[in-house]
């Protein structure tokens, strides 16, 4: 499969497709054991430390578990974003005083959870935690997003408008996502292409118009997971 710049592409399939396997091998957190993974034309598992570290500051991810720092405040958690793009100077200021409050307090506002800035991650719900860490995710500016079925967690109500946002928010800013989710109602009319995946085989890539009632009950037989 191949990802070109401003697509917008829901990843679907059932539980053990191998969804989040191939998130974390975009994202550079897994090599892969047969086959490669190539950014522009260059292999990955070639990358120098600096060149991995550079292109997992372009390509940022979002997952189920929203991995928030609970005894620190919502600006700490959405500035540590940042930190792997500081030197370690800016990164040591970081940690004695609140710095780039106006660019977290912008980040925040587009989620619309302004008002929680200064407040513990740990007394957040889980719809607002999941907020936080996609401003965390965007606050840097990255061109990929990997959204790795990031409302698992959520009750349905929240899980349709935190997809709802990440789909506004990717698209607005002109980024290439990848969407990992079960809720192709939602993703349908706004991304550009949708890949099946089962078994970790590619069952279908083709245009949202494209994907059949036929073809998704092939792809979720035997599952209770479509929705």
């Amino acid at each position: 499969m191949r990802v070109d710049a401003g697509e917008r592409i829901a990843l679907i399939g059932p539980s053990g497709a191998g969804k989040s396997t191939l998130i974390r091998l975009m994202a550079g957190a897994l090599r892969p054991t047969q086959g490669t993974v190539e950014v522009d034309g260059h292999d990955m598992a070639q990358f120098s430390w600096r060149a991995l570290q550079r292109y997992r500051s372009l390509c940022r991810i979002v997952e189920q578990q929203n991995m928030l720092v609970p005894q620190a405040s919502v600006h700490s958690n959405v500035l540590s974003g940042l930190l792997s793009t500081w030197p370690w100077h800016k990164t040591l200021l970081a940690a004695l005083m609140p710095i780039e409050v106006d660019r977290v307090a912008t980040q925040l506002q587009s989620m619309g959870i302004e008002a929680l800035q200064w407040d513990k991650a740990s007394a957040l719900s889980g719809g607002q935690m999941q907020r936080v860490a996609i401003a965390r995710a965007l606050i840097a500016q990255p061109h990929i997003l990997l959204a790795d079925e990031p409302t698992a967690s959520l009750d349905p109500n929240t899980a349709k408008a935190v997809t709802r946002l990440i789909v506004d928010q990717t698209r607005s800013r002109d980024m290439s996502l990848v969407f990992c989710t079960h809720w192709f109602d939602i993703v349908k009319r706004d991304c550009t292409r949708v890949i099946g995946l089962r078994a970790g085989e590619v069952m279908f890539d083709c245009a949202p118009d494209q994907v059949s009632d036929a073809r998704l009950a092939q792809l979720y037989a035997g599952s209770d997971e479509r929705i």
